[in-house]
């Protein structure tokens, strides 16, 4: 067993020796490149980022203001500049499945060039196009076709005419725009009743050479008719081949500038046959169509919609890989989505309503997300994981997505996609993610754990300086002095609670260097000091400690029960601590227990209340096993006893009062007297080790300000686990109060080594014979608990147990008798 140690001020605190940084400055520091403390995370980084397979995606998890983002941005951001630029990418209209607009794919940069040449374009040829169809030559053509068409028509109905004219008993009635043919007498058209008149067999005669001459008229007025279509068709043809001529002309330069993009130059060719099938739409006057001249030249300016390409991702940079950070990933800020307007009561879209996503402007390159701001937006995770899976970006459909019946929208072409995709988060939602989502650990195979604190070694101490010039520069700071570096690094340790680890909470060091700053700047002084550094750590504390000050008001006034002074059988001090989104404190918190004769045990009140949390009814069903260990391994443990806090009116939980529940029994049980001015913290295992706490620092500035507030005696002090000493980070109030004699540490690492500051006696060891010395802890105990035997006994506590075993084994007997 250790002996019982009080630990001196330099046990309390590590402290930085300004004169190893070696500088006077920081303006002699080289600023921080890279991530301090995070050379394992940054080699997962670039193993990640560096793997072209599937999956390879990655996740960098760890504790907010870690640098986490910072680190992760700098790495990518250094590794794009040397990555080739990714190709731009646009959609154009689909010409034989409209609802399909197609991709096409650009060299970088092009996107919108290849947009303005288009549209340049376009306005060109719907000059053009009707120029070069109202040309003399064409209009000739034209003529020409339609004079040859007419002078055949005309003289099939001249023929035919004369063929008339030949029979008295037909006349030919009408014009150009029509002719019938009638009975006659002598080529003078009959009426009804004059034809009615005629002998009947005149009248058949009659009748048959109308019919007769009827066909024929039928005939000449098809070939009428297929001359005029034939006249139609030779114009239409014609305005296509002059129309293509325009079109070959002026496509030909663009294919020329397109020759490294087989997409565009597909589009191209379907364009130019487009524009030459509707070559009529070039030639349509203003405000011609129904529904007003506003409708129809918005219908006519729609249908030009078709020759204009949507340029996604232009792909415009100086040069590199993009690398996207994504601040609010939605469904349609991650995908983009397919816009749309009403038009006329209507909702309608097209290919150019199509809106980029962060995937788009990442793709070729980075994206990076926040896991908890991923998750937390409706149906996102799921659409990335879709979208990851197949390696195809497809725009969300805002209606369709979100589950609502659409009559009809667009089914863009997908675009292959080929980016890493950065999630950063806790490591309660990592781990979360792999246990619940099968496809996670296939999709991000890559985890880069940033670690929350590091190893504090002269290198690291001078890293740290190295972040402070490196935030001074930036930032347009005063330089820090080397003892102002020292407290920061004093400050790394206590954030990261162990003296030899220094904090990887890059952002609390961050604001530590600018409030040290201002202060520095408010003063007047051209450097900032430790001081100054000193100064803006007890601003923040006091801005952020009113709890804590509002219940030391509560001790001082008596309204918390805190009465350090004597000695009682069965009461002790422990030290619970109150966590605080910003700030953590702890309080001395009376444990009281009761010992008498029974066969209950130690029975926990908070439990019994439901105040007790799963972790500290674990701990306080280990006290029962230390007593079994220690008195009842050769006879029955009779008693009963109860434990509780004083008011403590939240859930108790955790272990790190047990070891003062178990002074507190002990000392019920032997009636053995304890100091009321030694606070108690720890946890302990049934063979009486002390386990190690958390926020250690924090309960022992804690119970020290409610011992100031009652008036400090000299004697005062904690006792706590010996294997958080190296955990200790403490304030210069207790450090110097050690100092001088006012206050007390001790660290233990077993239950019994703590009774001689408690009791004034020691705890006992256990003799050959079974018993424990007399003037011991334990003697007195172990005394106390005979004392119960031998009264349960006396009051025949023994014959009813044998009864009761008898009844019960009549009762097995029986049993399996009637089975």
């Amino acid at each position: 067993m250790s002996p019982l140690s009080e630990l001196s001020p330099s046990q309390l605190h590590h402290i930085c020796d300004p004169e190893g940084l070696g500088f006077r400055t920081t303006e002699e520091v080289q600023p921080l490149q890279g991530a301090l403390g995070q050379e394992e995370a940054m080699k997962a980084l670039r193993f990640g980022v560096s793997i072209p397979s599937r999956g390879y995606n990655l996740f960098v998890l760890g504790r907010a203001g870690s640098g986490r983002r910072t680190f992760v941005r700098q790495e990518l951001e250094a590794r794009a500049k040397g990555e080739p630029n990714p190709p731009s990418w646009c959609y154009g209209f689909n010409f034989k499945e409209p609802r399909h607009p197609k991709v096409l794919e650009l060299p970088p940069g092009k996107a919108t060039l290849l947009q303005a040449r288009l549209d340049a374009l376009i306005a060109d040829l719907r000059k053009a196009i009707p120029q070069a169809l109202d040309a003399e030559d064409v209009a000739n053509r034209r003529a020409a076709i339609y004079e040859e068409r007419s002078r055949q028509a005309a003289a099939l109905m001249v023929e035919f005419r004369r063929e008339v004219e030949g029979n008295p008993r037909v006349a030919l009635l009408g014009n150009q725009d029509g002719v019938v043919l009638v009975p006659a007498r002598g080529r003078e058209p009959l009426a009804r009743e004059a034809f009615e008149a005629l002998p009947p067999q005149e009248r058949e005669v009659t009748e048959a050479q109308v019919r007769e001459l009827s066909k024929k008229l039928f005939q000449v007025q098809r070939k009428v008719h297929e001359l005029q279509r034939e006249a139609e068709d030779l114009v239409e043809e014609l305005h296509r081949q002059v129309t293509k001529s325009v079109v070959e002309h002026r496509f030909s330069v663009l294919r020329d500038l397109n020759q490294d993009s087989p997409t565009v130059l597909r589009h191209l060719e379907a364009m130019a046959a487009d524009i030459v099938e509707n070559w009529e739409r070039f030639t349509a006057r203003e405000g011609e169509g129904e529904g007003g001249e506003d409708r129809a030249l918005r219908e006519r300016e729609d249908f030009f919609l078709r020759y204009r390409v949507n340029p996604l991702v232009p792909g415009e940079r100086k040069g590199g890989a993009p690398v996207v950070f994504e601040s609010n990933p939605t469904l349609w800020n991650l995908l983009g989505r397919i816009e749309g307007q009403v038009r006329f009561g209507v909702m309608v879209t097209d290919f150019t309503r199509i809106a980029p996503g962060a995937l788009h402007r990442a793709n070729g390159g980075y994206l990076i997300l926040h896991a908890e701001d991923l998750l937390s937006r409706p149906h996102a995770w799921a659409a990335l994981k879709r979208t990851l899976r197949t390696g195809e970006l497809r725009p969300a459909d805002p209606a369709g997505d979100l589950g609502f019946m659409v009559t009809e929208t667009l089914e863009p072409e997908p675009i292959p996609l080929r980016v890493k995709v950065i999630l950063i988060g806790e490591p309660t939602t990592y781990y979360l993610l792999r246990h619940w989502d099968r496809e996670f650990d296939e999709l991000f195979k890559v985890k880069v754990d940033f670690t929350p604190h590091m190893d504090r070694t002269p290198d690291t101490e001078k890293g740290y300086a190295s972040f402070v010039a490196a935030r001074c520069r930036k930032e347009g700071l005063p330089p820090f002095e080397a003892p102002a570096v020292a407290a920061i690094v004093e400050e790394g340790s206590r954030l990261a609670g162990n003296q030899y680890k220094l904090s990887t909470r890059f952002r609390a060091i961050r604001d530590l260097v600018r409030e040290a700053a201002h202060f520095a700047l408010e003063a007047g002084a051209v450097s900032v000091s430790r001081d100054h550094v000193d100064t803006a750590i007890e601003e923040r504390f006091r801005r952020n400690n009113r709890p804590h000050r509002e219940m030391l008001d509560l001790i001082r006034r008596g309204v918390l029960s805190f009465e350090p002074r004597g000695r009682e059988i069965g009461q002790i001090h422990g030290i619970g601590l109150i966590r605080i989104s910003d700030q953590d404190f702890g309080r001395p918190i009376r444990v009281m227990c009761s010992a008498y004769l029974g066969t209950e045990g130690v029975i926990n009140i908070e439990r019994e209340a439901q105040m007790s949390g799963r972790i500290h009814h674990k701990a306080f069903l280990v006290l029962t096993g230390y007593l079994g260990r220690t008195f009842a391994l050769s006879k029955p443990l009779l008693l009963s006893a109860s434990l509780s806090f004083d008011q403590l009116y939240e859930e108790v939980e955790g272990d790190s009062a047990s070891a003062a529940e178990l002074y507190a029994l002990l000392s019920a049980i032997g009636r053995v007297p304890i100091r009321q001015d030694v606070c108690v913290t720890g946890a302990i295992n049934q063979d009486g080790v002390i386990l190690p706490i958390g926020g250690v620092s924090e309960k022992i500035e804690g119970v020290f300000a409610a011992f100031q507030e009652v008036g400090l005696t000299g004697e005062q002090g904690v006792i706590i686990p010996r294997r958080n000493v190296e955990n200790l980070v403490l304030r210069r109030g207790v450090r110097e109060a050690v100092a001088a004699g006012k206050f007390h540490v001790w660290a233990i690492d077993r239950v019994e080594e703590g009774w001689p500051v408690l009791a004034g006696m020691e705890a006992g060891h256990r003799l050959e014979d079974g018993t424990f010395p007399e003037g011991t802890v334990h003697g007195a105990v172990a005394r106390r608990l005979d004392e119960f035997v031998a009264r349960w006994r006396a009051m025949g506590g023994d014959d009813e147990e044998e009864q009761e075993e008898a009844d019960g084994d009549g009762r097995k007997a029986g049993g399996g008798e009637g089975g």
